[in-house]
């Protein structure tokens, strides 16, 4: 069953008018009376699909409620960008596994350099695979991926309940060390291919991140979200 994002609701209702009329009407090509799901106020409806006529707009009505269990914690990925491929896959796996906010990043290690004038179109290009992941991934929400962090004293705006850095060079405290205990919001930073400079791991010690371990094999940049969200799920956070 397909599912869809909508803002508008008229008495018994929706109205979807975005991207995903498309998707219904020309992709998949739905017929009247057909059942989707539709996502609103990350409340989940089973919905009949009643007009196709109107142009851009595809009414639907709505059938019932549907019982979903969303967790209490916010995630919040800090990622120093990587080469388009991999970035790609860790939108889309953390999306998928969770994620609530997804902070991009450029380090010092940067292989990926971002033009000024292409930062907005890089932007609403990663939150388009953003929200077509969570559509997939049959969400109640969808990720926000939120301006690009070129000075990491900027992230100060960003802590959360539990602040986190993934450090190959941490020997000493795992992940699940800071799992077990209670949180509600939990940000993590992972680095870029080359790794996080150890000047940038001070500023991030100033601002309130704590180095912690991943465990004995080096991951990937674009894995080690994943190692980590998953994590998260098994601690039923």
């Amino acid at each position: 069953m397909f599912r869809y994002f909508v803002e508008i609701k008229k008495e018994n209702n929706f109205i979807i008018n975005n991207n995903d009329v498309h998707h219904i009407k020309n992709v998949v090509k739905l017929k009247n009376n057909e059942i989707i799901e539709c996502v609103y106020e990350k409340e989940v409806y089973q919905t009949k699909i009643i007009d196709l006529t109107i142009e851009n707009n595809v009414i639907v009505e709505i059938i019932n409620k549907v019982e979903t269990t969303i967790s209490n914690v916010k995630k919040v990925l800090i990622a120093g960008v990587l080469r388009e491929q991999k970035w790609d896959y860790l939108l889309q796996k953390s999306t998928e596994l969770g994620v609530d906010e997804i902070i991009p990043v450029i380090f010092k290690r940067n292989v990926v350099k971002i033009d000024e004038k292409k930062i907005d179109q890089k932007l609403q290009r990663w939150q388009a695979i953003c929200d077509t992941a969570a559509k997939q991934a049959k969400r109640t929400t969808i990720p926000v991926v939120n301006n690009l962090i070129t000075n990491l004293k900027d992230l100060k705006n960003n802590l959360c309940d539990l602040n986190l850095v993934a450090w190959e060079e941490e020997k000493n405290i795992e992940l699940k060390t800071y799992l077990t205990q209670d949180f509600n919001s939990i940000s993590f930073i992972i680095g870029c291919e080359g790794g996080i400079d150890v000047s940038e791991i001070k500023i991030l010690h100033e601002i309130g991140f704590k180095n912690v371990s991943l465990g004995t094999n080096i991951l990937r940049a674009e894995t080690a979200p994943t190692y980590i969200l998953s994590s998260l799920i098994y601690e039923n956070k």
